[in-house]
């Protein structure tokens, strides 16, 4: 049953017996729009409620994933001063799903923590993945904004063109299809720009092809969750340090 993280305490983590927390917090505390007020947002209380529970029910592996902003902020602070007091080997990495070949700009903060000794990262494959082979061959004709709409926003649109084998896409955010700028990149076609489909999106971030979204989902609450979402291959390469990574 679904249940609010505030509400979660140190009994029902011991129950569940978790080997590996993964923990995307709300990021906007850590963003300058959202006014960067770190543990006095109230949208950093579950993060900050597990970190007081880390004593009475420290889980074997722990995983974050937010904004570069989160390194260093008051919140970071007392997240590592739990774990280092545990005794947690602990890494911190800066990455971008450019970084393995992926053509989308997403760059991340991530930190691996274990009760064991972690492992090497693993070297990144950063052979370039072309754009055009994340598209829709029949986009919808809805993907294309209303006249008017792209001139107005010209000189502050991402434009990417979908042939150029080093066309590399913007981060696609919760606010792209209602806001034109920085939310993401718009596709350049014969018939003018077009926005990017949730299922492209969902390509760059690493989804598997079979993976699909309700298709009576709205298109604006399919981007709203692609954009809220994370990068699955930047996920899968920092997790291989954990050591369970090697089990099975």
């Amino acid at each position: 049953m679904p249940r609010n993280i505030d509400s979660t305490d140190a009994a029902d983590l011991e129950r569940w017996a978790a080997d590996l927390w993964w923990l995307s917090p709300p990021c906007q505390p850590f963003t300058r729009r959202g006014l960067e007020r770190d543990d006095a947002d109230p949208r950093s209380a579950s993060l900050l409620h597990l970190i007081e529970l880390l004593d009475r029910a420290p889980p074997p592996c722990l995983a974050v994933e937010n904004v570069p902003g989160f390194a260093g902020s008051r919140t970071h602070a007392r997240l590592r001063t739990a774990l280092d007091r545990l005794g947690y080997e602990v890494r911190e990495h800066d990455l971008c799903p450019t970084d393995l070949g992926i053509p989308n700009r997403r760059r991340r903060f991530y930190l691996v923590a274990a009760q064991e000794p972690l492992l090497d990262l693993p070297a990144a494959d950063s052979s370039r993945r072309p754009l055009a082979s994340h598209l829709d061959p029949d986009p919808a004709a809805e993907l294309w904004p209303a006249p008017g709409l792209v001139p107005r926003y010209r000189h502050a649109i991402d434009l990417v063109e979908p042939d150029d084998p080093g066309a590399v896409t913007a981060c696609f955010t919760a606010a792209y299809g209602r806001s034109p700028v920085r939310s993401g990149s718009y596709l350049a076609t014969p018939t003018g720009p077009r926005r990017f489909s949730p299922i492209e999106i969902l390509r760059l971030l690493g989804f598997p092809d079979d993976y699909r979204l309700p298709a009576d989902l709205p298109l604006a609450n399919g981007w709203r969750l692609v954009g809220n979402s994370l990068s699955v291959d930047v996920v899968r390469h920092v997790i291989q340090q954990l050591p369970m990574a090697t089990a099975g």
